[in-house]
């Protein structure tokens, strides 16, 4: 144990006084379609199952942020979707939380049951409508039957048949060659018209949610983020999306990188919850690329990738970043 700690410590120092890989001044490719396939990784693990007991009704995410260079949109300012795809899932509620189920739509009408953060099997009837500025939906579940935010719903797809599904490396590729690119008409087409895309860039810091719209010139925007405190440090990071995440995409995409479908790995170990329990019913990939020989490993670098399925097709739901932690 001592021998491995010393050793850690000489990789440490020779990485604080080497020089960091140049990636800035590479060229990016041509805007293609990615052709490279990763290297695939079937899952050994689940997402994290979450406890739950208060009930939120309303979108309650303060960090939440909507980015726009004049004005301010949220994902549930988008036109809602009509269809849908039965069954349903509870996200975006988490531990010690429960999901009201009323006998109408909005918060005033009587309760008629309560869903656990991680319910699946809940199906929708059909009525739509909009309650309190929000979008309600009538539901049948083994917990009740009646009327939820439509927020805290999503399609359920099964990890069984997430992680088989083509259509999702598709999309992988197609925000690979939107984010190396920096397309932001690509990278609009891809993300969820219902819950937008979260952003953190770090585990614990800063949801930036940017909608279709917003996403269509994010690569453009001045817009400055404050990100949350960095891991190791504590320290404050604040910048553009093309400052701060854009870059650390860009490494990993642009790298040799395998996928690991529905698994964090072993190198998200320092977070207590590697994949957001808010998100349990989401499946996700994590995109990894390995360290190098030259930082003895510790210059690893990850993207989780959570995809939600909008009317059966997959589509982007999140995106969060990892490395390594002093």
């Amino acid at each position: 144990m001592r021998i491995r700690t010393f050793l850690l410590l000489i990789a440490l120092t020779f990485t604080a006084c080497a020089a960091p890989p140049q990636t800035t001044d590479t060229p990016l490719p041509p805007t293609v379609p990615a052709t490279d396939v990763p290297t695939l990784v079937m899952p050994s693990a689940t997402p994290p199952v979450a406890t739950a007991s208060t009930v939120p009704e309303q979108p309650t995410s303060t960090a939440t942020l909507a980015i726009a260079p004049t004005t301010a949109a949220t994902a549930t300012s988008q036109p809602p979707v009509t269809g849908f795809s039965n069954p349903y899932a509870i996200i975006l509620v988490g531990p010690g939380d429960v999901l009201n189920i009323r006998a109408g739509a909005g918060v005033t009408n009587a309760l008629a049951g309560t869903l656990q953060p991680t319910a699946k099997d809940v199906r929708r009837t059909g009525p739509a409508t909009t309650a309190d500025g929000d979008r309600w939906v009538e539901i049948q579940s083994a917990s009740g039957n009646g009327w939820v935010n439509a927020n805290f719903l999503t399609e359920y797809v099964a990890p069984s048949s997430f992680c088989p599904d083509a259509r999702v490396t598709t999309l992988l590729n197609n925000l690979k060659t939107a984010m190396l690119n920096s397309n932001g008409e690509l990278l609009s087409s891809l993300i969820s018209p219902v819950h937008g895309l979260d952003v953190r860039l770090w585990r614990y810091g800063t949801v930036a949610n940017y909608t279709p719209e917003e996403a269509s010139w994010v690569f453009q925007s001045e817009y400055v983020v404050n990100w949350g405190p960095a891991p190791g440090s504590g320290a404050e990071t604040s910048g553009t999306f093309n400052a701060e995440p854009l870059p650390k995409l860009q490494e990993v995409l642009g790298a040799g990188y395998t996928l690991h479908c529905n698994d964090t790995l072993d190198l998200a170990t320092f977070s207590l919850e590697p994949w957001p329990p808010e998100y349990s019913n989401i499946n996700y990939y994590m995109v990894y690329k390995p360290g190098s020989e030259q930082y003895g490993g510790l210059d690893w670098r990850a993207w989780t990738v959570g995809i939600e399925y909008v009317q059966g097709a997959p589509t982007l739901f999140s995106l969060i970043h990892y490395q390594w932690e002093p």
